[in-house]
C-alpha cells in the first residue's frame, strides 16, 4: 500500500535468521496485504459460528494504526512504543454507528473496539480495574493521522461491513444467556483474529516455520483408522458380566451417537470401558453431524498423559494433540514484531486432542491472546468432559454456563462422562436437554458390582495398620499427605509396604505404582497407603480397600481398584465381591472444612441406602452437595458479566477470577531425583 506521498506502508519487518539483521525493506510485509489476509483468514475461522462478516471487519481494521509515521518510523529503527491498536478500535466504533445505527452500532462496535484493541495484550476490561488501560480510555487517547485514507482503503478491499456485522441471535432469550452469549462471541471473534493474525505474520516471516504447520486429515479418516479397534471391542469373547457389560455400553454410545448435536451423560462404573466407547461415540457422532474435531478434557495431568497414549496406539502420535501444562506451551506474548514457529497447541488446529480441564475451562473465560488463540477451534466439537463429578462446585454455574453457550449456539455437543454422574439441573442449562447415553444405569451398575461397602466406624491408626497387616493385598486411600505418612511409617521396614503422595515427585511416583502393579500381577504381597491420587485413572486391582470417610464420588472411585476385572474368588473357588471398607479416622486424618463436610454428607448418604455406589445414592449425595453451605458462583462470575453487558465486560478481572486450581500460592521445584534429572540440570 502505497500513501499520497507515495510512502510504502508495511505491517512487519523481516530478519535475517542467521545474523538476526534486518533485511531490506523490499522484503518486508506489506500492510495493506496484511490486513486482506488476516481479515480473509479471521472471517474463515468464525463463518463456522456465523461471525465471519464481525471477523473480516477486526481483521481488516486491527492494525490500521500502524499506517502512521510514528509506527513507520518504529519499523524503520526508532524503537519508541507506537499504540497501534487503538485506532482500529476508535475506528470499528465510528463505522459500525454509521452502517448500523447509533443503538446496534454502537453495540456491535464496542464489541470489535475490545477484539482489536486486545489483540496483542489481551481483552481490556471496560472501565480499568486491574492496572491496566481499561477500554474506554484505549478509544479517548489521541493518535496521529493516518498516512491512508481509510473508506478508500475499504472500497478497494471490497469490505462486507455493511453486510457483514450482524452475528446470528443467540438461541436462549434470557438476560444471563445473552449476556454470556455476547462475552463468548467477543472471545471467540478476538481467537480467530487472534490466530489468523498470528499465521498470517509467521508466514511472512517464518515461512520454513509455517511449513511445519501440516493440515489434520478429517475425521472420517480418525473414524477409518480406529475401525479395527472398534471390531476387536464389537467381537471379544462375552465370557464374564464385565464383558458383557462393556459390550452393552459401546452398542449404547453407537446408538446415541447417531443423534443431533446436544448434550450427552454417559453414566459407567469404573472399570466399564468408558474412554474407548465414549471416543466411538464422539468419532460417529463428529461424522453424523459434519463436526470438526473430539476434544476429550481431563482433571488430571496423569489421566491425560494415559488416554493421549492409548489413542496414540490407535491412531499414532502424529494424529493425536496431548495439551497440559507438561506437553505445549502458552508463551505467545511475544513482542508484536516477533514471531517464531509453535505447536499446534497453540490453536489447537488437530482433529483428536487429549487436554486437561484447566486447559479447556481457563481458556473459556480467559483475556489473553495466548489462552483464547484456541477457542474458534471448539466450536462445532465434540467435547468430552472425563471424570465430570470433579467439575469445582465453587465454579460450577459460570462452567455450565460456558458449556450450555457452545451447545446452544456454537455447535458443540458435550458428554458428561463418569461413574459418579453429578445432579446438574434442568433450570442450570436453561431447560436444555441432558440425553443419557445408557437405557437403564441401574441395571449397568448391578452387573458391574464387583464390591460390597463395609461401614468400620471410627478406626484409630493403631487398629488400622493391624487390619492392613492381616492381608496379602491391600489398599488404602486415606484424605491428607500427612496421615498417609502417619500410617506408613510404623509399617515402612516391611518391603511389601508402599506409600504414594503429592510429596514424591511424579517420576518417583510412576517408577513406585509400576513396582506395585508387578507385585499385584504376581500375586506377591502388597500394602498401600495413598491419598487420593491413585483413584485419579490409575488401572490398579486390589482384593479388599480401605477408605478414609469422604464423599460417595470419591468412595466410588477407590471401590473403582478393587476387584476391577470382577475376578476375585472366595474359598469355595467361586467369584466374591472385592471388601471396600469405609473407616472414620483419628483427628488428624479428617481435617474440618471440605474433607469434613464431604464426609458428613456421604455417611448421611450411606445411612440411607445399602449400595451407594449406585446411581440413585449418588445422585442424592450431589443433591445435597450442591443445596447446603455452598456458592456454585463464588466469585461472582455470572453476576458480572450479567451486570456487564452488552457493553462493560471485565474480561481481565473475570480472568483472574476463573481458576480451577488456585495458584496463588504455588511454584514450581525441580527434583534431582534420577541420573537422567541430574545430567539435564
Amino acid at each position: 500500500m502505497k500513501t499520497h506521498n507515495n510512502i510504502e506502508l508495511y505491517a512487519h519487518t523481516k530478519t535475517d535468521p542467521a545474523t538476526s539483521l534486518v533485511l531490506p525493506e523490499h522484503t518486508w510485509q506489506k500492510l495493506d496485504e496484511h490486513l486482506s489476509a488476516v481479515a480473509c483468514t479471521a472471517q474463515g475461522f468464525a463463518d463456522s459460528f456465523d461471525a465471519g462478516g464481525m471477523a473480516y471487519a477486526a481483521g481488516i481494521l486491527h492494525d490500521i494504526g500502524k499506517a502512521t509515521e510514528a509506527f513507520q518510523a518504529r519499523l524503520r529503527g526508532k524503537r519508541k512504543r507506537v499504540d497501534h491498536k487503538s485506532e482500529g478500535g476508535r475506528r470499528a466504533l465510528e463505522l459500525s454507528k454509521k452502517l448500523l445505527g447509533p443503538n446496534h452500532g454502537k453495540t456491535i462496535g464496542t464489541m470489535l473496539a475490545y477484539i482489536i484493541c486486545g489483540h496483542h495484550g489481551g481483552l481490556p476490561d471496560y472501565i480499568s480495574e486491574s492496572g491496566a488501560a481499561g477500554l474506554l480510555e484505549l478509544l479517548k487517547r489521541e493518535s496521529p493521522p493516518l498516512l491512508m485514507e481509510l473508506p478508500e482503503f475499504l472500497d478497494e478491499l471490497g469490505s462486507p461491513l455493511h453486510g457483514g456485522l450482524k452475528p446470528k441471535a443467540p438461541k436462549s432469550g434470557s438476560a444471563t444467556h445473552l449476556s454470556f452469549y455476547l462475552s463468548m462471541l467477543i472471545r471467540m471473534v478476538f481467537s480467530a483474529l487472534v490466530d489468523a493474525d498470528y499465521l498470517d505474520t509467521e508466514k511472512a516471516m517464518d515461512p520454513e516455520g509455517a511449513a511445519l504447520r501440516k493440515p489434520c486429515p478429517p475425521i472420517a479418516e480418525y473414524a477409518e483408522l480406529f475401525a479395527p479397534k472398534l471390531n476387536y471391542l464389537q467381537s471379544f469373547p462375552l465370557d464374564n458380566p464385565v464383558n458383557k457389560a462393556r459390550r452393552a455400553v459401546l452398542n449404547a454410545c453407537l446408538r446415541a451417537a447417531e443423534n443431533g448435536r446436544g448434550f450427552f451423560k454417559l453414566t459407567v462404573p469404573t472399570g466399564g470401558g468408558k474412554t474407548l466407547s465414549s471416543l466411538a461415540f464422539a468419532l460417529r457422532h463428529a461424522l453424523r453431524n459434519n463436526m470438526r474435531r473430539v476434544i476429550y478434557a481431563i482433571p488430571f495431568t496423569s489421566i491425560t498423559e494415559q488416554t493421549a497414549e492409548i489413542f496414540r496406539g490407535i491412531f499414532g502420535g502424529e494424529l493425536v494433540l496431548e495439551h497440559h501444562s507438561n506437553a505445549g506451551s502458552d508463551n505467545l506474548e511475544a513482542d508484536e514484531d516477533e514471531t517464531t514457529g509453535r505447536p499446534a497447541c497453540e490453536n489447537w488446529d488437530a482433529q483428536l486432542i487429549v487436554t486437561t480441564n484447566v486447559q479447556l475451562f481457563e481458556s473459556l473465560f480467559a483475556a489473553k491472546p495466548s489462552k483464547t488463540r484456541k477457542l474458534h477451534n471448539i466450536a462445532n466439537s465434540v467435547i468430552i468432559l472425563d471424570e465430570a463429578q470433579t467439575l469445582p462446585d465453587s465454579l460450577l454455574l459460570p462452567t455450565l454456563a460456558a458449556l450450555k453457550t457452545l451447545v446452544a449456539d456454537f455447535g458443540v455437543t458435550v458428554v458428561f462422562c463418569t461413574a459418579t454422574q453429578p445432579a446438574i439441573r434442568s433450570d442450570w442449562l436453561d431447560g436444555l436437554t441432558v440425553h443419557e447415553i445408557i437405557d437403564d444405569t441401574a441395571e449397568l451398575f448391578s452387573a458391574l458390582d464387583r464390591t460390597k461397602i463395609i461401614n468400620l466406624g471410627e478406626t484409630s491408626d493403631n487398629a488400622l495398620t493391624e487390619q492392613l497387616q492381616s492381608h496379602e493385598q491391600a489398599l488404602c486411600v486415606v484424605n491428607t499427605r500427612q496421615h498417609a505418612r502417619q500410617l506408613f511409617e510404623p509399617l515402612k521396614k516391611l518391603d511389601h509396604v508402599y506409600h504414594l503422595s503429592a510429596l514424591m515427585c511424579p517420576e518417583h511416583r510412576s517408577n513406585v505404582i509400576a513396582e506395585i502393579k508387578e507385585r499385584l500381577k504376581s500375586g506377591q504381597p502388597c500394602i498401600v497407603i495413598s491419598t487420593q491420587l491413585i483413584e485419579a485413572g490409575v488401572d490398579i486391582d486390589f482384593p479388599c480397600v480401605y477408605r478414609a470417610a469422604a464423599g460417595i464420588d470419591s468412595i466410588a472411585q477407590a471401590a473403582g481398584r478393587c476387584n476391577r476385572e470382577g475376578m476375585l474368588l472366595g474359598p469355595d473357588g467361586n467369584k466374591t465381591p472385592g471388601e471396600v471398607f469405609v473407616f472414620y479416622p483419628e483427628k488428624a486424618g479428617l481435617p474440618q472444612g471440605w474433607f469434613s463436610r464431604m464426609a458428613s454428607l456421604g455417611s448421611e448418604v450411606m445411612a440411607k441406602y445399602p449400595n451407594p455406589l449406585l446411581p440413585e445414592a449418588i445422585n442424592k449425595f450431589f443433591e445435597l452437595r450442591y443445596t447446603f453451605g455452598v456458592d456454585l458462583d463464588e466469585k461472582h462470575i455470572l453476576r458480572d458479566i450479567e451486570k456487564g453487558a452488552p457493553q462493560s465486560f471485565s474480561f481481565r478481572e473475570i480472568q483472574s477470577s476463573y481458576k480451577v486450581i488456585d495458584d496463588k500460592a504455588t511454584y514450581g521445584v525441580i527434583v534431582p531425583y534420577d541420573e537422567m534429572c541430574k545430567n539435564i540440570l
